[in-house]
Order: structure tokens, then sequence, then C-alpha cells
């Protein structure tokens, strides 16, 4: 009997490290829980405490273990040589994509909802943390991107208002080129793009090579507007009778008098369906619609601390009582905005 209590004894101290270890971390889950905030930072930081706390526990527990110390520094001396061989093994890539996320956060070169180029990555942004960036795909896949290939490759980024979409399509001498210019910019006109613009990008052996240019007014629809100035250019030079065909082979089927244009059909009415975009990038329009609300919530909090500010300036009870109300309507306009981003970051994990 006195030995089992001797040993609950010794077991007494490391046990109580233990508990205060799984109390710290569930004090510090339920901090980052309960503090909301906006900032991309949030996890980062809660997950280097916990770490922290893991750390130093785990410390604690084996300086308190009933054993010889010799064994106590031995077991110490291992746990140093396994997380320094880590920290030298991961250190280059770890610190390369700590530093590429602070530096991209810092110089705000792009934000979730945006679409961007990397190499012959491209897609739109759907998360952003200090170590990588995810992007919604054209297939509406996803793909994580570490943010050192980010900061080591050129990255495109299309813009948000009035970016200009093109295409090409090669011609051959024999048409005039007024005449291929004034269509290529009716087939633009006619997907709903604003100054079209046409340029001559190449005077081949065979054939001159076109690229139409436009505005497109509503970025979101960005894959489906090229898809359909692909299909208006060849709607447009049919019309116009106007072969799409290497000129090399138009020159050997003339002898057999045909021709490469396709026969009108009457188009049957089609009901409106969503964009090919809302249903791809449904996450990314998801988080770009959360970051927009954590945006207007930041913009809420700096009006509520200007007038705080201007509150203790004020004398009059009129312009008191004014300042209290818009306190007020600000604190009721903040916890709609905080009930959304918490509904809408529901439906995201899901």
């Amino acid at each position: 009997m006195d030995a089992i209590i001797s040993v609950l004894k010794s077991l007494l101290e490391p046990g109580s490290i233990l508990v205060v270890l799984i109390i710290l971390l569930l004090i510090n889950f339920w901090i980052f829980k309960k503090l909301k905030t906006t900032q991309n930072y949030g996890n980062v930081l809660k997950n280097s405490i916990s770490a922290c706390i893991i750390f130093i526990g785990v410390i604690a527990l084996i300086l308190t273990l009933p054993i010889e110390q010799s064994l106590k520094g031995q077991i110490l001396s291992f746990l140093a040589i396994v997380i320094s061989a880590g920290i030298a093994l991961s250190s280059t890539t770890v610190l390369g994509n700590l530093i590429a996320g602070i530096m991209n956060n810092s110089m705000k070169r792009f934000r979730i909802g945006d679409l961007i180029s990397v190499k012959d990555l491209k897609g739109r942004v759907t998360k952003k943390s200090i170590f990588h960036t995810e992007i919604q795909l054209e297939d509406s896949n996803f793909m994580t991107i570490p943010n050192l290939y980010i900061a080591s490759n050129p990255l495109k980024l299309t813009r948000k208002k009035d970016p200009v979409i093109s295409t090409s399509v090669s011609l051959g001498y024999d048409i005039p080129r007024t005449q291929i210019e004034e269509s290529l910019k009716e087939a633009a006109l006619l997907t709903g793009l604003t100054d079209p613009y046409v340029y001559i990008t190449e005077l081949g052996d065979f054939s001159v090579t076109y690229k139409i240019h436009g505005f497109l007014k509503d970025s979101n629809k960005y894959f489906s507007s090229i898809s359909l100035l692909n299909a208006n250019v060849m709607d447009i030079l049919h019309k116009k009778r106007i072969e799409i065909v290497s000129p090399t082979f138009m020159n050997q089927i003339n002898a057999n008098g045909k021709e490469f244009i396709p026969k009108v059909v009457v188009k049957k009415h089609v009901v409106e369906k969503k964009a090919p975009e809302d249903l791809i990038f449904d996450k990314a329009n998801k988080s770009e619609e959360i970051e927009k609300k954590k945006d207007q919530l930041d913009n809420l909090k700096e009006q509520e601390e200007l007038l705080h500010k201007e509150q203790k300036k004020l004398k009059k009870e009129s312009d008191i009582k004014k300042n209290k109300e818009s306190i007020e309507q600000i604190d009721k306009l903040k916890s709609k905005v905080e009930k959304s981003i918490e509904q809408n970051e529901d439906e995201s994990k899901k």
C-alpha cells in the first residue's frame, strides 16, 4: 500500500502539469474563438501559441517525471536533436514561405476573390495564409500554392474593373484588312465589350494574324466572355462570307468550288441560365463576399472610434444625444455584419 501511495505521489506533479497544459490549450482555443478577428493571421497566431504551450509543457513534463537525472538528460538531448534536425531540414522552405507570405500581404498584391495567373496556373483566390495561397481553378477544383512559388514567379492580376479580353484569328492576304477589322469589332460589340480595337500581330508567309481586344464590364464573367467572343468572331466572319481556314488548304479546295462556311441555323429561344463562373467559382465568390463584409466591419469600427473621440469634445446635450444614437446604429450594423460573416464562414466550410 505504501508503494502505491509513493508512486501516486511521484505522478502527482507530472499529472498536474499535464492538466495545466490541457487547460491552457483550451483557453487559447476559446480566446481566439471569441475574439472574432477579421485578420488572416488569427489561425497562425493561435497555432503558434499552441505549439509554444505544448513545447514548454513537454519539457516541464520530462523534468518532473519520477526517473533518474541521467535518463532525463538523455531524453532532453534526444528531443533537442530531433527538433534541431527538423528545423534544419525545413527552415529554408518554411522561412521562405513565411517571408513571401508577409511580403505578399504587406504589399497587397492581390486580395481574396481576385483572378490571378502564376505561370500555367490561373484561378480566383479563395484563401490567403502566411504560408500558402489557395486558388479555385477554371475546372472548379482547388489548388494550394506556396507563397514562395508566387514570390519567385511573375504574377498576373486581372483587373476587377474593365479588364481587357482578346482573341486571335489568322486570315488570308486576299481578304481586305478593313473588312476584317470591322467584322471583328462587330463581334466584340455583340459580346458586350466596349471600345474594341484590333491589332495586326503577325504577317506570316500565308496569312495575317489579327487580334481583337475589348473592355469587359463584368469581370466575374471573364472566361465565359472569352468563349462567347470566339463564338461571335466565327459567326460574324461566316456571316460576311469570310472563311476561317488555312490559305494553303483553301487553295486546294478552290478547284472543287467548296466553301467552308456552315449553313445558317435558326436560333431557338433559350432561357437564360447562371453564368458558368457562378458555378465554377462558387467558393471564390463566397470568400470574396466574406472579405468584403470584413472590410465593411473594419470601416464601421473606424467610424465608431471617431464618434467616441468626437463625443469627448461635445458640450451640447443635443449633439451628445445624436452622437450616442449614431454609435448605437453602428453597433447594430456591426452585430448584423458579424452574424452574416459567421453564417457565410459556416456555409463555406460545408
